[in-house]
């Protein structure tokens, strides 16, 4: 993964209905992801595109305020592979993605 520019890792997957990866993405990379399930994600740290939309963690958040930092990825397109691109030249991408019932987890 590291050499294609990612690091992706369960971090919640004790449980069939619900579970979570971390997907990381390196400085200046440019990735795509493909998932056999839906799922929501929010970006944890960083900036970039995911698809044609822009992506960002933000530092404050006034009432009403629009945010770019939650998205839903249906089954479609996470089948498909969501490209997500990183410009930054030292800061990586966090996301948290979520997942009901993901036909790649595997509880050993």
């Amino acid at each position: 993964m590291i050499e294609e520019g990612y690091i992706e890792e369960w971090i919640c997957y004790k449980c069939r209905k619900v579970s979570a990866k971390r997907l990381t993405i390196l400085p200046g990379k440019t990735v795509t992801i493909k998932d056999n399930a839906a799922y929501g994600f929010t970006l944890i740290q960083g900036h970039g595109k995911c698809g044609v939309w822009d992506i960002e963690t933000p530092a404050l958040i006034k009432y009403g305020q629009l945010t770019y930092d939650e998205f839903f990825v249906t089954e479609k397109a996470a089948k498909s592979g969501v490209c997500i691109h990183n410009p930054s030249k030292s800061d990586p991408i966090v996301v948290l993605k979520h997942f009901a019932e993901n036909p790649d987890l595997v509880i050993e």
